[in-house]
């Protein structure tokens, strides 16, 4: 009997070597693909379902370990019900497209490790800058929103209308018995410019929104809180910025009511003074721009400043649906001569600060406002609620400056 020569085994092998090599590149695929499926189809399926049972702990098993990534812009969403009829395939397949894009499998995973690469290496990153002492500054904010209001007044008539138009806003409030109290708060960038990379933009002391700033501080008609004066005060006592956020601390915004209260009850006369002391301890503090920077390392944490709550607390809130009503939250009415009258305030994030610090304790009423709702309809919403309104615009609410203005 004949072995078969070594040159016709070969190819036998090799053909042998290549399937193998097919079916297990085959294989790996179909792995590579089993994780991204199931994490993008994990939200869609209920959880009473046999498949929901089994996809969702794999959905809070990956959250665990990597959180989603914030965004500037919603998600899109399921492409559920079928739109138009039924052969209309071609827009159902342009929605589908858009929701598998937003929610791929693993998408969070490669943002954070793009981003966490590019902080290695280059220090760098898409959506927030870098700076020293661990200093962060997001992006969307120092190259589009405050350009944005610097560009609104760029001009001595820019400004100009803005500033007729707070007193006009005022006037109207006086003409209905309440008084505004303005708090225009700034960025950090105007104290911790030094700290800002060589590249970032960088905002000069004398900007525009500072011309405007002045030039309401000097309007007799108006009574607003120097934020630029109690901000350079306390510089050196402690934090009046967290490192890896854009808000003031909570020390800073509890300085900022305790001002605020002080004036409204300078403004009725009364003896009342804020009360609660200023007691805070160092805790980790996971920062607006320390998450929206999406890196790996997402429980790295900087300790920040937290007030310490030791007042008792007399009020209490009833929440609201604020795009149905206008009102956050308001909160019942203390029989109390001694605190001060109703007051209104609106404000955003920056405000949240004030609140934690007890401000509506000071007063036999409180009403929060709608943030997103625009400054003109605020007087006809207030009316008969309260006797001051607390006003709190940032120098980055460019659209709220000019909705005065018309």
């Amino acid at each position: 009997m004949t072995r078969p020569s070594l040159h016709r085994r070969r190819p036998r092998a090799y053909a042998s070597l290549r399937r193998g090599a097919c079916l297990a590149f085959a294989w790996a695929i179909f792995g590579v693909s089993v994780l991204p499926a199931t994490l993008a189809l994990a939200p869609a399926v209920p959880d009473q379902s046999g498949l929901g049972a089994w996809l969702q702990p794999v959905q809070g098993w990956y959250r665990r370990y990597v959180p989603a990534v914030e965004e500037l812009r919603p998600l899109a969403p399921a492409p559920l019900p079928w739109q138009g009829a039924w052969y209309d395939v071609d827009r159902n397949y342009g929605r589908f497209e858009r929701w598998f894009a937003d929610h791929l499998g693993l998408r969070d995973l490669m943002i954070r490790g793009k981003n966490e690469l590019d902080y290695r290496l280059f220090r760098s990153s898409s959506r927030v800058y870098y700076g020293r002492d661990r200093e962060l500054y997001g992006r969307n904010l120092s190259d589009n929103e405050l350009p944005a209001t610097e560009a609104l007044l760029a001009t001595p008539a820019g400004q100009q209308a803005v500033a007729l138009g707070v007193r006009r806003f005022a006037q109207r409030l006086r003409q209905q018995g309440i008084t505004m109290v303005l708090i225009p708060p700034m960025e950090k960038q105007y104290f911790t410019r030094e700290r800002l990379p060589f590249f970032a933009p960088r905002l000069p002391a004398d900007s525009h929104f500072m011309a405007l700033y002045r030039r309401l501080q000097a309007d007799p008609q108006l009574h607003m809180i120097d934020v630029w004066g109690l901000l350079q005060a306390r510089q050196g006592q402690f934090p009046i910025f967290y490192h890896q956020d854009f808000h003031w601390t909570d020390l800073m915004a509890h300085t900022v009511a305790a001002e605020t209260t002080n004036l409204i009850a300078r403004l009725e006369g009364m003896p009342l003074r804020w009360r609660h002391p200023l007691h805070y301890r160092y805790q980790p503090f996971d920062g607006v721009e320390a998450r929206f920077s999406a890196r790996l390392n997402a429980g790295e944490l900087v300790s920040e400043p937290v007030l310490t709550p030791d007042w008792p607390t007399r009020h209490h809130q009833t929440s609201y649906d604020a795009a149905a009503t206008g009102l956050e939250f308001e909160t019942d009415t203390l029989d109390d001569p001694a605190l001060l009258p109703a007051t209104c305030m609106y404000g955003n994030s920056f405000s949240d600060g004030m609140l934690r610090a007890g401000l509506t304790e000071h007063y036999r009423k409180f009403v929060k406002l709608d943030r997103k709702m625009a400054l003109p309809p605020v007087p006809a919403l207030v009316a008969g609620r309260c006797r001051y309104l607390i006003v709190q615009i940032l120098d980055i609410q460019a659209d709220r400056w000019q909705s005065l203005t018309h």
